[in-house]
């Protein structure tokens, strides 16, 4: 009977906040149905966040099942991803503490104008897509173009290099364009931070998930 009862008991989710060092900081147990994390409003606040919206994320738990929504933030969520995920173009992924995006849309096919001009332009590179560098403040950064149908990323010895991010592995992740769709697909390559896909809407999370709201590192707590 004992433990029988223990069966029973509701499963309560946990969001537990990563500092800075890795180590564990505040856990908030998300015993109700729905709780929002903001900068301002909310069940869950983060006052000194500026990457945070006033409402930002909205939690849901189902019968021990946690689910997570963007509120239409600024910033968006970003989850670390387990395995290969597919990418659409203009899709936005964190390596390190590099915002990059997936420009997969097809290059424009350089045909003259109505008088038969050329346009001054540089080769043109073979890669199938390309990956931009997203800037703090606005603009882009470095676009860097597959080889092929592949892009590996990392702090060296990559086609994408990002030589002083410290956060970044070696070799952190790479993509490859499917032969079978339009899709590009994302796959961290051991990297010891992870790599982090921005979510497009709601989605399930489970035990041991890590997901960036705003500059909150979060771990999942599901058991």
């Amino acid at each position: 009977m004992f433990f029988g009862a223990l069966q029973q008991q509701a499963v309560v989710p946990r969001l537990v906040v990563i500092k800075g060092e890795g180590g564990d900081g505040l856990t908030f147990h998300l015993s109700g149905t729905n709780h929002t994390v903001g900068r301002s409003q909310g069940d869950i606040l983060f006052r000194e966040d500026p990457f945070l919206d006033p409402e930002h994320a909205k939690f849901t738990v189902q019968g021990g099942r946690l689910f997570v929504k963007g509120l239409d933030s600024t910033n968006g969520i970003f989850v670390r991803i387990k395995s290969p995920v597919p990418l659409d173009h203009d899709d936005c992924f964190l390596v390190g503490e590099q915002l990059l995006r997936l420009d997969s849309a097809p290059l424009p096919s350089g045909e003259p104008d109505q008088f038969g001009t050329y346009a001054y332009s540089s080769p043109r590179p073979d890669g199938l897509f390309r990956v931009v560098q997203l800037l703090a403040g606005g603009g882009e950064g470095r676009v860097v173009s597959a080889q092929g149908g592949s892009l590996t990323m990392g702090r060296e010895g990559n086609v994408f290099n990002f030589p002083s991010d410290r956060f970044i592995s070696g070799r952190h992740a790479r993509l490859d364009a499917a032969s079978d769709s339009d899709h590009v697909y994302l796959t961290d390559t051991g990297s010891r931070n992870g790599t982090f896909i921005r979510l497009k809407g709601a989605q399930e999370l489970f035990h041991g998930d890590y997901l960036f709201v705003g500059q909150q590192l979060l771990r999942v707590e599901i058991s």
